[in-house]
């Protein structure tokens, strides 16, 4: 039987409208601790201002100080469109009281005319931290990489942060041949094995 062509592979997943439905008990829920936080993805489309702005305010926390450390700096508003672009997706992790612990905004798309999983974020509370999360979050996006499947599962990382590139490079991503030489980050990537 004729592999669908890449177009159509991304087409299918952004139509998906239950990611999680697709994933199996495993992927549904995380225990840290003394609770289990549930996994659940949200669409810009069907959030709530709180739950956007848990985002963002994690985000910031976060990522602020290093944004303006690049040429381009922090922009909110810009980030703001970003992250609630009709096309993103949020796999987050909620807390016993339903607050955001940690989250990852990734897309269907393609990339140098390549179907791929990209992954734009991945952003933990600090409580949170050193507690597998981050290797948990990628495994659901490299299943759903899988369950479609797309050729690789991509991300952005900048110079700086050495402890992301060397976690991601334990994982098994690598520097992707579309990472351009001279800016403040990397374009790593982790091929589909089972392709």
């Amino acid at each position: 039987m004729r592999q669908p062509r890449p177009k159509t592979r991304v087409a299918k997943a952004n139509a998906e409208t239950d990611l999680m439905s697709l994933c199996s008990k495993e992927f549904l829920e995380y225990p840290i601790d003394n609770e289990v936080c549930k996994v659940a993805c949200l669409r810009p489309e069907t959030m709530s201002e709180s739950e956007k702005e848990q985002l963002m305010h994690l985000l910031e926390l976060n990522m602020k100080e290093s944004y303006m450390e690049t040429p381009s700096g922090w922009n909110r508003q810009e980030k703001e469109s970003e992250m609630f672009d009709p096309a993103a997706r949020h796999l987050v992790l909620l807390s016993r009281d339903e607050k955001i612990a940690a989250f990852s905004h990734f897309r269907f798309d393609m990339d140098y005319g390549v179907d791929v999983i990209y992954c734009y974020e991945i952003h933990i509370k600090e409580c949170f931290q050193r507690k597998g999360i981050g290797r948990f979050l990628m495994e659901v996006l490299e299943h759903l990489m899988f369950v479609f499947g797309l050729s690789k599962l991509v991300l952005t990382v900048f110079k700086s942060n050495k402890n992301a590139i060397g976690f991601y490079t334990k994982i098994g991503f690598s520097i992707d041949e579309t990472s351009p030489e001279d800016t403040h980050y990397l374009i790593m990537s982790k091929l589909n094995a089972k392709k």
